[in-house]
C-alpha cells in the first residue's frame, strides 16, 4: 500500500459532462510540483474529469490536508460541499482553500466551519510553509497570505511581495492528472491542450478581480521554457493545438519573438492561440505569430463606448479596436470579439454602441460576458456609491451571484438597461457564437466538431433568445420614437 500523500488537491466540478474541461487546473498543477519538488507528498484529484465521488478519494487516500482550488461561482457549492462532508468524516485533516475566491473574500470563507486555513495570492511558498509547520505540529502563524481561525477570531495575514521565479519552478505536475481527458476539439487543431506560461497583468482595469489583490505584477516564463513545455505535451500526447490561457500572453514582445522564432526555426507543427490586449496590436508582431503557426487571437474589447471605456480604465478606445481587428484581417490571422454588458451607469444607448461595434467587426467568434462587482477593484466601490450595492452575505449566495451570465433580480443589475434585456441579448450572441464556431469548423474541414455543435450549442432555446432580444430592441425604438 502506497504511502498517503501529505496533500490532496482537489479541483471541484465547475464545467459539463458534455466535452472536455476548457482548460488544465494549471493553479494545482504548479503548486503540486513545487511542493513535490521541496519533499511534500501530492495527488490530485479533478472532480471534472473524474466522475467518482470526492469523498471515496479522501477516505482511500487518508491524506493529512485538502487542497481546494476555488473560483468565485457556482464551484463555490461545490467546494462547500466537499469540505463539510470531508470535515464530518474525517476530523484530523485540515482543509485549505485557495484560489480567487478566498482571495477575494477571506472573511466569508473562514466563518465557514468546515475551513481551516485560506492561502491568499500566489500559493506556492505560503503552502510549503504552512504544510511545514503542519507536518511537525506546530502552526506558524506569521505566514504571508494565511487565513486562520483563533478562537472566535479571524486573522488574514498580509500577501507578501516575494514572488517566485518561474523560470527556476518545475514543469507543472502533468503526470497527476489524466491529460487525455483535457484535450479538446477547436476549429485551429483537433487536439488542443491550454497552457498558462504568465501570471498576473500590468493593466489597471477597473472591473478585473487582478485589482482586488494587495500585490500582483505581471511575470512569465521565457522562450525557451514556453517551447520546451509545447514540445513536451506535443510529444507526450500528440496535440496538434495550444491555447495559451492566461490574461496577458504578449506582454513580454521579446520572450513572444524568441518564441516564434524557436517554432519557426525548429518547424514545430503545432497550431496556437492566445489572449491580447487591443494596446499590444502589431502588424509586424501579428506576422510573425502568424509564421509560426498562430492561428487564433483574442481581444478584450469590453464596449463599443468611449465613455464606458474610460470608466473602466480599459486603456483603448474605439478607433484602436477597429484598426486591431483590420490589422488581423490583413494579416490573415482569425480573431475573437470579448466584451461585457451591463456595467455601472450603462445606458441603452451605450449598450447598442457595444452590438454595433461587435456585429462590424472582423472578427470570427464573439463572447458576451455581464458585469459583476469584484471587491477590492474600482468599480466595486462605484457600484456601491451610486447603486448601494452590498456583497451577498453568504457563500452560497456568493456562488449564485458571480454564476456565468445569470441574473435572479433587477437588484443585480448593476446599469440602467432592463435586465431582461441584457440576459436575451447574451444568449443571442450565445447562438451566434455557435454558428461561427461551426462555420469556422466546416471552413478546417472540422467535420466533427460541427456536430458537435449543431448538437449542444444550436438549441431551439437559443434561437428563441436571438429572437427575444431583437423584438426588445424593436419595442424600445418604437417607445424612443413616440
Amino acid at each position: 500500500m502506497s504511502k498517503p500523500p501529505d496533500i490532496l488537491f482537489i479541483n471541484p466540478f465547475s464545467w459539463t459532462r458534455d466535452g472536455p474541461p476548457s482548460y488544465l487546473p494549471y493553479g494545482i498543477l504548479y503548486l503540486a510540483s513545487y511542493l513535490k519538488e521541496k519533499g511534500i507528498g501530492v495527488d490530485i484529484f479533478d472532480a471534472n474529469t473524474d466522475t467518482r465521488d470526492p469523498v471515496r478519494i479522501i477516505e482511500k487516500k487518508r491524506p493529512s490536508a485538502i487542497g481546494l482550488s476555488v473560483m468565485t461561482g457556482p464551484v463555490i457549492k461545490e467546494a462547500l460541499n466537499i469540505s463539510r462532508k470531508a470535515k464530518k468524516n474525517f476530523k484530523d485533516i485540515k482543509i485549505i482553500w485557495g484560489g480567487l475566491h478566498p482571495t477575494l473574500f477571506p472573511n466569508y470563507v473562514l466563518e465557514e466551519e468546515s475551513v481551516d486555513f485560506i492561502i491568499q495570492g500566489e500559493g506556492e511558498i505560503p503552502l510549503l510553509h504552512l504544510m511545514g509547520s503542519l507536518m511537525k505540529g506546530d502552526l506558524d502563524k506569521s505566514i504571508p497570505g494565511l487565513g486562520y481561525k483563533e478562537g472566535p477570531d479571524i486573522l488574514v495575514n498580509p500577501m507578501s511581495e516575494q514572488f517566485i521565479d518561474l523560470d527556476l519552478s518545475p514543469l507543472p505536475a502533468w503526470d497527476l492528472v489524466d491529460i487525455p481527458k483535457y484535450i479538446a476539439n477547436r476549429f485551429f487543431a483537433s487536439r488542443v491542450l491550454t497552457m498558462n506560461t504568465s501570471r498576473g497583468c500590468p493593466f489597471k482595469c477597473a472591473f478585473c478581480h487582478n485589482q482586488g489583490l494587495s500585490y500582483q505584477k505581471w511575470r512569465g516564463f521565457n522562450a525557451e521554457n514556453i517551447f520546451l513545455q509545447l514540445n513536451y505535451l506535443k510529444d507526450r500526447y500528440g496535440i496538434n493545438g495550444i491555447q495559451f490561457y492566461e490574461d496577458s500572453f504578449d506582454t513580454d514582445r521579446n520572450r513572444v519573438k524568441g518564441f516564434c522564432q524557436l517554432m519557426i526555426k525548429h518547424k514545430t507543427r503545432v497550431n496556437w492561440s492566445h489572449f491580447s490586449n487591443i494596446v499590444y496590436s502589431d502588424e509586424s508582431m501579428l506576422k510573425l505569430e502568424k509564421s509560426a503557426n498562430c492561428k487564433y487571437v483574442e481581444y478584450g474589447i469590453e464596449s463599443g463606448s468611449d465613455r464606458i471605456l474610460k470608466l473602466i480604465n480599459k486603456k483603448q478606445n474605439v478607433e484602436m479596436i477597429k484598426n486591431a481587428y483590420e490589422v488581423c484581417k490583413r494579416v490573415g490571422l482569425k480573431s475573437a470579439a470579448l466584451f461585457m454588458i451591463g456595467y455601472p451607469s450603462e445606458t441603452m444607448k451605450e449598450l447598442q454602441e457595444t452590438v454595433d461595434l461587435v456585429e462590424t467587426l472582423p472578427a470570427h467568434i464573439l463572447i458576451c460576458t455581464i458585469y459583476r462587482p469584484y471587491p477590492g477593484t474600482p468599480l466595486h466601490d462605484y457600484c456601491v456609491k451610486i447603486k448601494n450595492f452590498q456583497t451577498p452575505d453568504s457563500l452560497e449566495e456568493q456562488a449564485e451571484f458571480y454564476r456565468f451570465g445569470r441574473m435572479s433580480s433587477d437588484t443585480e443589475n448593476m446599469s440602467e438597461v432592463p435586465t431582461s434585456y441584457l440576459l436575451s441579448l447574451q444568449k443571442s450572441f450565445y447562438a451566434k457564437f455557435a454558428i461561427k464556431e461551426a462555420i469556422l469548423c466546416l471552413q478546417e474541414f472540422n467535420f466533427g466538431l460541427v456536430v458537435y455543435y449543431l448538437k449542444q450549442q444550436l438549441r431551439p432555446v437559443a434561437l428563441w433568445y436571438s429572437m427575444k432580444a431583437l423584438l426588445t430592441r424593436i419595442v424600445f425604438l418604437i417607445r424612443k420614437n413616440k
